[in-house]
């Protein structure tokens, strides 16, 4: 395992819901994509192993989380007009109302910011397997939120090799955290404190605990 740079190369713009994406859990579905495991709620979770080495006690990877500095923002909309005419048309003699506040059949106009990152460049810095690293990425074809309308395209995918900053590498650097750590994590300096999950799966909340976060 070698100190390695991953960078992902955008084509446009990204959609972050929490400001962060996490190396850690890209390879994870990565594998089970590769795998065909069952999606989670289908039989037992499974053990993915991803080519990070992880930290002595085995709690988590070390991989850096990813926070991207951006140059442009512009906020957009999903939009849902229910198509009340059709309705109208297709419905049976007996159907009086048409409910379009709440349930199924409701309209909305929700909004949603999208933003260019400096450089169009996505970066994360781990101990890991860089041609095993790079093998899985290429499964991994957009990030972020609202992937299924374009966003986070990525146009390509580099993991080279890194000279390490020394003590911390690659989860703390000049006393910060750089992914969810344990709060008593050496080498920290008065970090942000909140409660966080700190391995994949990352939606499991029923297992946040306190830790140190990027701020």
């Amino acid at each position: 395992m070698t100190p390695l740079r991953i960078t992902a190369r955008l084509d446009g713009p990204i959609s972050l819901r929490d400001g962060s994406l996490r190396l850690d859990g890209l390879l994870a579905w990565a594998v089970a994509q590769r795998d065909q495991l069952p999606p989670p709620g289908f039989g037992e979770l499974a053990d993915i192993e991803i080519p990070v080495t992880k930290e002595p006690c085995g709690r988590f990877h070390l991989c850096s989380f990813a926070t991207p500095k951006f140059d442009q923002h512009e906020l957009r909309y999903v939009n849902r007009k229910f198509p009340l005419a059709e309705a109208q048309a297709m419905g049976a003699t007996k159907f009086r109302r048409i409910l379009l506040s709440a349930g199924p059949t409701k309209s909305y106009r929700l909004p949603s910011e999208v933003a260019w990152a400096e450089r169009d460049e996505v970066e994360w810095f781990a101990m890991g397997d860089a041609d095993a690293i790079r093998d899985l990425l290429t499964l991994v074809r957009y990030l972020g939120h609202k992937r299924s309308t374009g966003r986070g395209r990525v146009r390509e995918w580099a993991v080279d090799p890194y000279e390490s900053w020394g003590d911390g590498f690659p989860v703390v650097r000049d006393g910060k955290p750089l992914r969810a750590l344990p709060a008593d994590w050496p080498g920290l300096e008065d970090p942000p404190l909140a409660y966080a999950t700190i391995t994949f799966p990352y939606w499991m909340h029923s297992r946040e605990q306190l830790c140190a976060v990027p701020g």
